[in-house]
């Protein structure tokens, strides 16, 4: 699973209504985190509005007066009535109706007595009405135009800045900015720091932005320093072993797995399971999630770094006595300690759901797949082909069509290209030419590939031996029809092979310019 990261909604607005701090307070509290995964998106990375809450943002303003307080008889006030058709049309998601009576809002607070303060508030709704409408440059305008009020007004570490810094955030991430947006939510996070203290709660969807943005523009180690401070937040606020960590743990662990860093992902997937289980003291999804996730983890270590799972000597296996290490990295048998590890994990996950009383049909579907796959993966088709058919019963009965179900069609589950293939991969000169084959073949039912012919190539005819003689030791999980392995035609994979060029003044065949005439 490669790991994709998701933009979530950011910060409450600061809108026109005057209702308790304390209402407020829990409304940015409880924003969603992310999930896991992967790089930003132009889609609902738009701060949250919650007209509910003016003075809210835990305390970040003071609440509009209340013209009920004023005498029942006064007349509304022109501003507030259209505020107030403003946040009936935006409660119910007709922006483009809202739209008009969010810029009436500004027009009149312009003109309003108490326009340093109304104003920036004025602008911040018209702009999260406009991002909600998809139109980014006006909203970052007028995002723009309420922090330099702001600025100006209430110098530069007023906590009213949080709202515009995450809106200009947010409008230039959805602009596929995300350099930009991740110093302007940099600067809402040190405001926040600052205001609330460094291990506040209301500063975590801010984090989950500036991560976000820092994976599109491939800043790993910013990505990881954010996913780390969110972590801690929630250690501090609620000790190391609570369960309300497990989200940030999580994430943290998808980001380090997503980037092949297996070790450390399959650590913190480690730590959510046993709190999980301690929390619940039996059955729980975020444990059976973790288990699944540590044996992924063994597999995919396995497959793409099997170099990492054991020490460079050999090392007698205390069951079978044997000596096991290098030599057989090169083989498709596991190294016993990562064997024994990822094997007993998935099968711990299975046995906790077919003991449990109507478990999530995804979720089993997905142990027995993990399960399976490790079998496969191990050349155990035997013990793999009954669980894969199992879990492809699952999926066909429930609401696994298309994408979401991995039987409809062959997936590779094990590959190893060629070390020369990807010698040259990570080169940093720019004389890299990347030669690619695509081959045709059979998958079988029992996962094999067979009747291998290729399709194209620019390899050399070397290069083309070793990516075909690879693609024969490839395995597949088979597709499934009607509960049972059918042999699939016509696959297609295309193998890659990194060249390193050698410069023409250094090619033996080049003249020497040194030669005399």
């Amino acid at each position: 699973m490669v790991y994709r990261f998701s933009m979530i909604q950011g910060l409450a607005v600061l809108l026109l209504s005057a209702s308790a701090a304390p209402a407020a307070a829990a409304a940015v509290e409880a924003a969603p985190a992310a999930t896991p995964p992967p790089p930003a998106t132009t889609s609902g990375t738009a701060p949250i509005e919650d007209p509910g809450t003016q003075s809210g943002m835990s305390g970040y303003g003071a609440p509009a007066a209340d013209p009920d307080a004023m005498g029942g008889d006064l007349p509304l006030d022109p501003r507030m009535e259209a505020y107030e058709q403003f946040r009936a049309l935006y409660d119910t998601a007709r922006y483009a109706e809202a739209l008009s009576f969010a810029q009436r809002v500004v027009e009149l607070s312009e003109t309003d007595s108490d326009r340093d303060y109304e104003l920036p508030i004025a602008y911040n709704n018209l702009g999260a009405t406009q991002f909600k409408l998809n139109d980014f440059a006006a909203a970052e305008a007028n995002y723009r135009k309420s922090l330099e009020m702001l600025e100006s007004s209430q110098g530069i570490s007023s906590r009213r800045l949080i709202t515009p810094l995450a809106g200009l955030g947010s409008a230039h991430a959805a602009l596929d900015q995300h350099a930009i947006a991740a110093e302007y939510f940099d600067r809402a996070l040190a405001v926040s720091r600052r205001a609330e203290g460094l291990f506040n709660l209301e500063q975590l969807p801010l984090i989950e932005q500036a991560a976000s943005s820092r994976f599109a523009i491939g800043d790993y180690g910013g990505v990881e320093h954010e996913r780390q401070y969110a972590l801690r937040v929630l250690e501090q606020n609620y000790g190391y072993d609570d369960a309300r960590t497990l989200p940030a743990a999580l994430k943290l662990a998808e980001f380090y797995e997503s980037l092949h860093e297996f070790q450390a992902a399959r650590g913190l997937y480690l730590r959510v399971r046993d709190v999980a289980m301690q929390e619940s003291g039996g059955y729980n999804v975020a444990a059976v999630r973790a288990m699944i996730s540590i044996c992924r983890t063994h597999r995919l270590q396995y497959t793409m770094d099997p170099e990492s799972l054991g020490d460079d000597m050999p090392v007698r296996d205390p069951i079978t006595g044997q000596y096991v290490g290098n030599m057989y990295r090169t083989q498709r048998v596991p190294v016993p300690q990562a064997d024994r590890a990822g094997l007993k994990s998935a099968e711990q996950a299975v046995e906790i759901l077919r003991d449990a009383v109507d478990p999530p049909k995804d979720l089993f579907a997905e142990a027995l797949t993990e399960l399976a796959d490790w079998y496969q993966v191990t050349s155990r088709s035997v013990l793999a082909l009954p669980l894969y058919a199992e879990a492809s019963t699952l999926y066909a009965a429930g609401e696994f069509t298309g994408a979401g179900n991995p039987f409809v069609a062959p997936r590779m589950i094990y590959y190893r290209a060629p070390s020369s293939s990807q010698r040259s991969a990570a080169s940093a000169t720019n004389n890299v030419v990347i030669r690619s084959t695509v081959f045709n073949f059979v998958v079988t039912e029992s996962g094999d590939t067979e009747s291998i012919e290729v399709v194209s190539t620019d390899m050399a005819d070397s290069q083309l031996s070793q990516a075909r003689r690879a693609l024969s030791r490839a395995i597949y999980s088979p597709r499934f029809v009607d509960g049972k392995p059918v042999a699939t035609e016509d696959v297609q994979f295309t193998s890659e092979w990194h060249e390193l060029q050698l410069p023409a003044s250094a090619s033996p065949s080049a003249p020497n310019s040194a030669s005399g005439s």
